[in-house]
């Protein structure tokens, strides 16, 4: 195993970090990227190997192995043998939601099992796991789980940047990789996973679920403004326009949070240009894949995205620009979700996050603000900053496979809200629906007396 030492420059601050990474040479699904191992964590079972091999590797009762670490798990696709197959996972090791769109790269039953998808949180790299099953010892049996990233060797010092974070850090993504192994065993041996869960999942060809970009829904769409700040700038509406709908110098309005954009395509006019913007709120790093749907010349600017945390929703923001009568101009900027209505109490849970609650995110408006005015103060904006992006059409970037089956929604583009409240309206509402949905004071009294009763009937048995 080769061991690389890196110097890493990272976007939050001056001071320089090195990073070590164990490049155990060059990736077996695509020889131009490196496979990077990352964290690996190993333990004796208990529960017999094949059906460990065929619980895991159907993701069987996926929520319950760890679910203080891990989510859910569904199918997509099924292909006979295994390889080809396509799922989506979603893990929480840290601050950090991880959402794997993931395809099954190798599978030799009761042994070997692998997996990889684009990073959720970078997809310029791959992320996966290895599941090795070592049945050589007589009496108990070892499964190892390495989790490990293929990436191209000049976006090594990216790769970095990510890994170093506290929810991505070698030792808790070891403890992560422990617990869910740990938890898939315990669930075996307490008979917890239903009998059609234990069977070997890839021996037939079949299409399980067809909403890979995200779930659109028949029902109501609501657009939640989250949160939103007026700010004035002393420069021209053009000059703010422009600048500001290029993200020009973006990773500079604010270096604590935001890492860079992107641009894919950029079509005339502006709406239906894409490209790529990547923060990092929080010990959370988050990217978007944003589409621009209101483009009103030195007027208005508007992208959605699906949720990086959540693609069963979709963020973005909004910028108006009023012109004053003094030459500078008044921004009114908000930051907003759509979603179906059922959504609005999940939606709720994402608000408590650490970098995503509304006072981190209103906080941040006002601060981008600020770095984006000292940019124009100190003329550090070039010519072509200022200028107008969405005059004609233009592909800046081919690079896009790494994202075949997970396009951007059509609805991304087209989707129009049936309503629009505030974060305000919200809680309201939601509080509600939890009203509706909690037990009555006459039940909960009733319940208490019942535990007691119980409690003391348990109490007499025991005597």
């Amino acid at each position: 195993m080769t061991r690389r030492k890196l110097t890493v420059d990272r976007p939050g601050g001056n001071e320089q970090t090195t990073t070590e990474f164990d490049v155990i040479g060059e990736s077996p699904v695509d020889p131009s990227f490196l496979r990077i191992e990352h964290a690996t964590a190993s333990i004796e079972i208990q529960s017999e190997p094949q059906a460990f091999f065929d619980a895991f590797t159907r993701f069987a009762q996926y929520d319950q192995w760890a679910p203080e670490v891990q989510g859910s798990a569904h199918w997509l696709t099924v292909e006979e043998a295994g390889p080809g197959s396509k799922f989506i996972a979603y893990d929480k090791p840290g601050t950090t939601h991880l959402a794997h769109y993931g395809e099954v790269v190798d599978v030799d039953r009761p042994t070997y099992f692998a997996w990889r998808a684009p990073f959720s949180e970078w997809q310029r790299a791959y992320l996966g796991t290895i599941l090795d099953i070592d049945e050589t010892k007589q009496e108990t049996t070892t499964v190892t789980e390495t989790l490990y990233f293929d990436v191209r060797e000049e976006h090594l010092p990216v790769l970095a940047g990510f890994t170093d974070t506290a929810s991505l850090h070698q030792e808790r993504i070891e403890t992560f990789l422990e617990t869910r192994l740990t938890g898939l065993d315990a669930l075996l041996q307490e008979d917890d996973i239903p009998e059609d869960e234990r069977s070997f999942l890839f021996t037939e060809d079949r299409m399980v679920a067809a909403d890979w970009a995200g779930r659109i829904s028949d029902g109501e769409w609501v657009r939640v403004l989250y949160a939103d700040g007026e700010v004035d700038f002393d420069a021209p509406a053009n000059e703010v326009f422009n600048a500001f709908s290029r993200f020009a110098r973006y990773a500079d309005w604010t270096r604590d949070i935001h890492v860079g954009c992107e641009w894919l395509d950029v079509k005339e006019g502006g709406v239906g240009s894409r490209f790529l913007i990547w923060e990092k709120p929080g010990d959370r790093h988050v990217m978007h894949y944003g589409v621009v749907t209101e483009c009103e010349q030195n007027r208005r600017f508007t992208w959605r995205a699906p949720f990086a945390e959540w693609g069963k929703v979709f963020l973005g923001t909004s910028l108006q620009l009023t012109p004053r009568a003094d030459g500078g101009t008044t921004a009114y900027h908000v930051l907003y979700v759509d979603l179906p209505v059922e959504y609005l109490p999940v939606f709720g849970g994402f608000g408590t996050l650490p970098g995503f609650d509304i006072e981190f995110e209103t906080f941040h408006i006002y601060e981008e603000a600020d770095g984006f005015q000292r940019l124009m103060e100190n003329d550090e904006f070039t010519e072509e900053d200022t200028s107008y992006l969405f005059d004609e059409d233009r592909q800046y970037a081919h690079d896009w496979p790494m994202q075949e089956g997970r396009p951007w929604p059509d609805q991304a583009l087209t989707l129009e809200p049936d309503r629009t409240i505030s974060y305000e309206e919200l809680l309201v509402e939601l509080s509600e629906v939890f009203a509706d949905a909690l037990p009555s004071p006459k039940f909960t009294r009733e319940y208490r007396d019942l535990k007691r009763l119980w409690a003391h009937a348990d109490q007499e048995d025991e005597q």
